[in-house]
């Protein structure tokens, strides 16, 4: 029967350590589930938006339309800064890439 209650007292011990670690690693992760979280509500706010855009196409067309006609040289400069930054994405993309495989 002691040999029983040897394994019991080491089983609650073993329990109630596990617990502490688990809080303790709770605590030491928690910076990094904050930044997840904010990572995935941008993400989600990414998809509502691209979402949005697809269905209502109309609405955009309409607004770019009347931001060519009210300010050209605002959207040349626009498109010339968004060709450089979808280059730049696509380089570091394929450095990455080459890096990561």
């Amino acid at each position: 029967m002691s040999a029983l209650n040897e394994r019991a007292i080491q089983r609650g011990r073993l329990l109630e350590r596990i617990s502490q670690q688990r809080v303790a690693l709770g605590m030491c992760c928690a910076p990094l589930a904050d930044a997840l979280n904010t990572a995935d509500q941008v993400v989600a706010g990414a998809e509502r938006t691209r979402q949005w855009i697809s269905e209502n196409p109309l609405a955009v067309g309409l607004g770019l339309f009347i931001l060519v006609v009210w300010r050209p040289k605002g959207m040349l400069k626009l498109a010339r800064n968004g060709l450089i930054g979808w280059r730049s994405l696509r380089f570091v993309r394929q450095k990455l890439g080459a890096l990561l495989a």
